[in-house]
């Protein structure tokens, strides 16, 4: 590869890097903010509820809602950060030259099956969007919580991907 066509390269790699960690910031102050305000509702609610004798009737749905977001923004994160749980026994055992296939298969499992449970989770959104369906406490439309884990889910696996085209082109 030619000088400029390296350059190029190097270029789109490290924006690719930046966005991904922009991507997993953001996520991580989304999740602790999904944190501090299940702790605040949670604050508020016990004292509404032996202070005032008057629980808020929405605060265990909200808090739900909010820990689901709170896990996925924080799942994205970790992702980018190759942080996540997985099991590397059996690649780790195996000889060496067959290590790095191995672990790319493993990554490339991980997109399919994000990936594809990914497209079941948009036609379960857009279900709950066009019955209109809406939870008890809150009234909320339901296809809200719920897209929490269909963008978690997708931005899991586009962030392996794309982490697995920056590991594959970092060599070059």
């Amino acid at each position: 590869m030619d000088r400029a066509g390296g350059n190029a390269l190097r270029g789109w790699r490290d924006i690719a890097a930046r966005v991904g960690d922009a991507v997993a910031g953001i996520c991580v102050t989304l999740a602790a903010l999904a944190l501090v305000g299940i702790v605040a509702i949670n604050g508020a609610n016990v004292v509404a509820r032996y202070v005032f004798g008057s629980p808020f009737s929405w605060a265990e749905e909200l808090m739900l809602y909010l820990m689901i977001l709170g896990v996925f923004a924080g799942g994205i994160a970790i992702t980018w950060r190759n942080q996540h749980v997985r099991i590397t026994t059996i690649i780790e055992r195996t000889p060496g030259v067959i290590q790095r296939p191995a672990q790319v298969l493993a990554v490339v499992a991980c997109v399919v099956v994000l990936a594809t449970v990914t497209v079941a989770s948009v036609h379960l959104v857009s279900l709950l969007a066009s019955f209109d369906q809406r939870s008890d406490a809150l009234q909320a439309p339901m296809w809200i919580p719920q897209s929490f884990v269909t963008v978690g889910l997708g931005l899991m696996a586009v962030l392996m991907a794309v982490r697995l085209l920056l590991r594959a082109f970092a060599d070059r």
